[in-house]
């Protein structure tokens, strides 16, 4: 059977656009509603530039109302309504593959979509991983500048047994909404690692259902959906690992995924393989992804594009809403 030579078939705007589509498709964060796609950003993340602004309105807050009276020479003080800004950084990201990598793809019938979807995979991932290397930060600068009134916490380093108490368990959750105060119902899911995940599926806390359309099925935890990914923090100490689970709320991050002078290309090197040559396909990306309520200071950042180590540095990060109107929240246990 012949073999489709990927220089056959490539195509950069049907490379493009069927990547971008599929890649959003697979990023758990985008489809739980956790992370929406805002025009605007995207827009921002096509015209060039590493850092811009989202500007917001703050609440109009909960001060008592004037009393009309029939007095004509009392009036009333206008208060007024603030403004600032939360400030995000872009992310230009690229990666490359040879042809060996995509050896499997290409042998199938119609290569495109098993190709697109294995660079789309890829590019889901690594966005889940810089989200959740974004909370990671805020958590780290929630603890260093906040007092921790985001973080819920019964984890230990101890060297004796862990306890049912130093676990996951619906408490924990219900006391790390109520960091929210009375904007506890607006959390809509739950990003947990796959161990504490197993610990709640064990206790049969864990439910399966599906959409409204009776089409996808997805796990929740009571009104929670759930999200497994061992990206999450498990920190090794001497005696334990403290695992991280976050609470989110619908849209609680936004994000924009821009276009590139140059999505993608193919590149030939004849001198590879000692003059056998090899073939690369190249694929680029510019993303914002943004979790509301913060603004990146950029504090701690080398190059253009923050890494994941800096996306977790406690200095970039500097929240700009009042704690209720986050709608984020950490859980620290040891299972």
């Amino acid at each position: 059977m012949s073999v489709t030579r990927l220089a056959q078939i490539y195509n950069p705007l049907v490379f493009e656009e069927a990547e971008q589509e599929k890649q959003i498709q697979l990023n758990a964060f985008i489809q739980s509603g956790i992370m929406t796609v805002d025009p605007r950003l995207t827009a921002m993340a096509s015209t060039g530039g590493n850092i811009g602004e989202l500007s917001f309105y703050k609440p109009l807050g909960n001060s008592e109302p004037n009393y009309s009276n029939d007095n004509p020479a009392e009036n009333s003080t206008t208060e007024n309504i603030d403004s600032d800004k939360m400030i995000y950084r872009l992310a230009s990201q690229n990666k490359s593959w040879s042809v060996m990598d995509l050896a499997r793809e290409l042998a199938l019938a119609d290569p495109v979509e098993p190709i697109t979807s294995s660079i789309a995979g890829y590019w889901a991932t690594a966005n889940e991983r810089r989200l959740i290397q974004s909370t990671v930060g805020i958590l780290n600068s929630n603890v260093a500048n906040n007092s921790s009134d985001m973080v819920v916490s019964v984890a230990t380093d101890g060297s004796g047994a862990i306890t049912a108490n130093e676990l996951i368990s619906s408490d924990l959750i219900i006391d790390a909404k109520q960091t929210s105060g009375d904007h506890q119902f607006d959390y809509a899911a739950i990003a947990l690692h796959s161990v504490v995940y197993s610990r709640l599926q064990k206790a049969q806390l864990i439910d399966d259902i599906r959409d409204a359309d009776n089409n996808t099925m997805f796990q929740v935890f009571g009104n929670l959906r759930v999200i497994v990914d061992d990206s999450l923090p498990a920190v090794v100490g001497s005696n334990r690992v403290t695992y991280t689970s976050i609470l989110f709320g619908t849209g609680g991050v936004v994000s924009g995924f821009g276009r590139t002078s140059v999505p993608s290309e193919l590149d030939r090197k004849p001198s590879a393989g000692n003059g056998g040559g090899q073939l690369e396909i190249y694929s680029r990306r510019a993303d914002i992804i943004h979790p509301l309520g913060f603004k990146f200071n950029s504090a701690a950042v080398d190059d253009q594009s923050a890494t994941l180590a800096e996306l977790a540095t406690a200095a970039n990060w500097t929240r700009v809403w009042d704690r209720k109107n986050v709608p984020m929240a950490f859980i620290q246990t040891n299972g």
